[in-house]
């Protein structure tokens, strides 16, 4: 889920918090791209977005948005990060597949 204007209205509307177009345009940068290793369904979402409107409010959250190359390389960082996890997952999963297919074996199953 990519969150967009209306969904960070509506969660600020909701918890009774200030959302700034300043604040409004670095969530939407932050968010801009999915998988977020973070959080998986909205209501953790909308916990991340009241957590980021409190950080603003208490004056201890830098809301400057990089300019597009570095949110480009950061991109590029966060993917390989992503890929090499995905790697040792893969690599679990065919452990676990080969383990089964033996024991499947000794049995006669397969």
């Amino acid at each position: 889920m990519i969150p967009d204007r209306a969904c960070l209205r509506r969660c600020a509307h909701q918890n009774n918090l200030n959302l700034p177009q300043e604040l409004e345009d670095w969530l939407l940068i932050h968010f801009e791209d999915e998988p977020y290793e973070d959080f998986n369904t909205a209501s953790v979402l909308e916990d991340i977005v009241c957590m980021y409107c409190q950080s603003y409010d208490r004056g201890k959250l830098d809301v400057t948005i990089p300019d597009p190359l570095t949110r480009f390389k950061e991109r590029c960082e966060d993917l390989k990060d992503l890929i090499m996890d995905l790697r040792v997952d893969v690599a679990y999963l065919q452990d676990l597949c080969d383990h089964y297919e033996q024991i499947l074996r000794e049995h006669g199953l397969l």
